[in-house]
């Protein structure tokens, strides 16, 4: 019997649509879910064969290639990556980072930085206490729970509509990748195909996600469908190549990685 093809997910709402095309080929494919910090780590020590990886994971590790035309991103507001500060933003002076997502916690520190000229104190927030008792000035959460926390008198920051106003361009949270020469035949058809299947079924997931984190099927959907974006076309390559400049000006990660597509 042939090995299951293993692919490493996030267990987020916004990932939804890049698998829910796989549910067919559940006799050769093997889904593992894990928080995006994770994944890399995962591929690297071969658990995995493909991977959504968090787009600073991609320049930091130097040993992937992408998979075409696929991504995690938004334009303006993303709705599931925000500060909360109990202060306003431009006198926060410490801030915990939510450390189940690497490419937000180097976006927070660009956008404090670039966009609010400031260089707070970070640490690690353990996302199993309420935001509530943190000491800190403020909170960077995301994903599912950046979703379902109401404000309660934080000012909160959306980092992708934070973003889009600094620079004009989309932002990459995460992308599909594979090994460097690693050959796996019809994975970059495989996974487009995964991700227009999900696409076209918005309205079916955002009723499933809705009954999952208790959220009305009407935010579920505007959030599949307007918030994010799942294509990586030149728009979306322009804003990863800015924010790996942004990053390598702040020492997040190191010079000279060029963006590498798998072929096959």
């Amino acid at each position: 019997m042939a090995k299951k093809l293993r692919l490493g997910v996030v267990p987020y709402m916004n990932a939804k649509p890049l698998i829910y095309g796989l549910h067919e080929h559940t006799n050769s494919i093997e889904l593992l879910f894990e928080v995006p910090s994770l994944l890399p780590t995962m591929l690297n020590n071969d658990q995995i064969d493909v991977a959504i990886i968090p787009s600073i994971e991609y320049f930091r590790g130097g040993t992937y290639a992408i998979i075409p035309d696929i991504s995690i991103s938004s334009y303006e507001a993303v709705e599931s990556v925000k500060i909360y500060s109990k202060v306003p933003i431009q006198h926060m002076r410490t801030a915990a980072l939510d450390k189940s997502s690497l490419t937000s916690c180097a976006l927070t520190r660009i956008i404090l930085k670039e966009k609010y000229h400031l260089s707070p104190q970070f640490s690690q927030w353990n996302n199993q206490y309420d935001i509530s008792q943190t000491d800190t000035d403020a909170v960077l959460i995301i994903g599912d729970n950046a979703m379902k926390i109401s404000d309660n008198g934080y000012i909160t920051l959306d980092l992708g509509q934070a973003w889009f106003e600094h620079t004009g361009l989309p932002f990459v949270y995460a992308v599909w990748v594979v090994k460097k020469n690693r050959r796996i035949p019809g994975i970059n058809t495989l996974l487009k195909n995964a991700k227009e299947a999900g696409m076209r079924s918005a309205q079916a997931l955002a009723v499933t996600e809705s009954h999952r984190l208790q959220l009305t099927e009407e935010r579920c959907l505007h959030y599949l469908t307007n918030s994010i974006h799942y294509n990586l076309g030149t728009e979306e390559i322009r804003g990863l190549q800015t924010f790996y400049q942004y990053a390598v000006a702040l020492g997040l990660a190191p010079h000279g990685v060029e963006l590498i597509f798998n072929s096959n």
